[in-house]
């Protein structure tokens, strides 16, 4: 991607005001008075490439390149709590847009929630960089890579923006020799913020069928089973789902072989000689990932302070719940 030309600055600078006293009339606005720049100008080592404005919401579109999918949706609550800690000026944290050739609209490349929470709010502009001369290249890393570093913990997610990243950059060799300026900008360095294996295994996984990403974000299965049922065909993972909560790696891996030696095809019956037992350390994951959301109620409806008691809160909590649900109550009572 070509370098900005710096040395042009001050003339694009002059037609951006020209263009905002032009379109000012229809709403466009800019607010220099909340930034004061003076000093800035003064230093010659402090360069401007995109200016901060105030668009309304009505020319505010979503990103258009998403593909088939897209990261996962805000609900209802979600969005209600984000335009409660919006003030009158909207987010902290401008978006990020860039223009549609040849139309009065903007694509929007990260805060499409923020939109949608301002507009809840009753917002009519939201605080906007406009990134001038984006490729469309480009724009694909900022609305991919702006949703990752906030989305870990949903591994549909990272499935959906590491798969779509490799299709943005299909001759990238290595994750190492990756070339995206727009990683260089966002994390200071080439190479991405993800372990290579995970990151191709992300992309096996983009293979799985619907079921089976919710059952890896559910936790229901483990990252290691999804890469392994990847491995099948649609068609194929389908007969799995009877057995889902009896799957292993080491089994599917052992199928797999099985039906590449012997050229059978795979049945229910075959599916049901290769597992045949449930074992415990199965839910190993399942609970690991649990626990992560555990955390989050946590730290959302205990006090600090009452940490220390949490596991007399969690036994006598449970101790209610059994009473109401008693089928989810392990036969074992001394787990330890």
């Amino acid at each position: 991607m070509a370098k900005p030309n710096f040395a042009s600055l001050d003339e694009e600078l002059k037609k951006d005001e020209e263009e905002i006293k032009i379109t000012a009339n229809e709403g466009f606005s800019f607010k220099p008075k909340q930034f004061d720049d003076r000093q800035v100008k003064e230093d010659p080592s402090i360069v401007s490439i995109n200016d901060l404005y105030l668009i309304p919401t009505e020319k505010l579109i979503p990103f258009r390149q998403k593909g088939d999918s897209d990261f996962s949706a805000w609900d209802e609550e979600e969005l209600k709590t984000l335009a409660e800690q919006m003030d009158n000026d909207g987010a902290y944290e401008p978006i990020i847009v860039r223009k549609i050739e040849g139309e009065d609209r903007y694509e929007i490349l990260s805060g499409e929630h923020r939109v949608k929470a301002s507009k809840m709010k009753g917002l009519k502009k939201v605080k906007s960089i406009v990134y001038r001369g984006c490729s469309d290249e480009k724009a694909m890393d900022i609305f991919l890579l702006t949703n990752l570093h906030r989305r870990t913990t949903k591994i549909s997610d990272c499935i959906y923006g590491w798969t779509m990243f490799s299709k943005n950059h299909p001759d990238m060799r290595s994750i190492k020799e990756t070339t995206s300026n727009t990683v260089r900008e966002m994390f200071g360095t080439e190479t991405l913020p993800v372990k290579m294996t995970q990151y191709y295994r992300y992309i096996r996984m983009s293979n799985l069928t619907k079921e089976f990403i919710n059952a890896l974000d559910n936790g229901s299965i483990s990252i290691r089973v999804g890469c392994a049922l990847a491995t099948f065909e649609k068609e194929e993972q389908k007969l799995f789902m009877p057995f889902m909560k009896l799957l292993t790696d080491e089994k599917l891996s052992n199928l797999k072989k099985h039906l590449k030696e012997t050229g059978e095809n795979l049945t229910t019956d075959l599916i049901k000689d290769f597992i045949q037992t449930r074992r415990v350390d199965n839910y190993d994951s399942s609970l690991r990932y649990s626990l992560t959301k555990v955390k989050k109620v946590i730290q959302r409806k205990i006090k600090p302070e009452k940490y220390s008691e949490l596991d007399n809160i969690m036994d006598k909590a449970l101790d209610l719940f059994f009473e109401k649900y008693p089928d989810y109550k392990q036969i074992t009572e001394n787990c330890e």
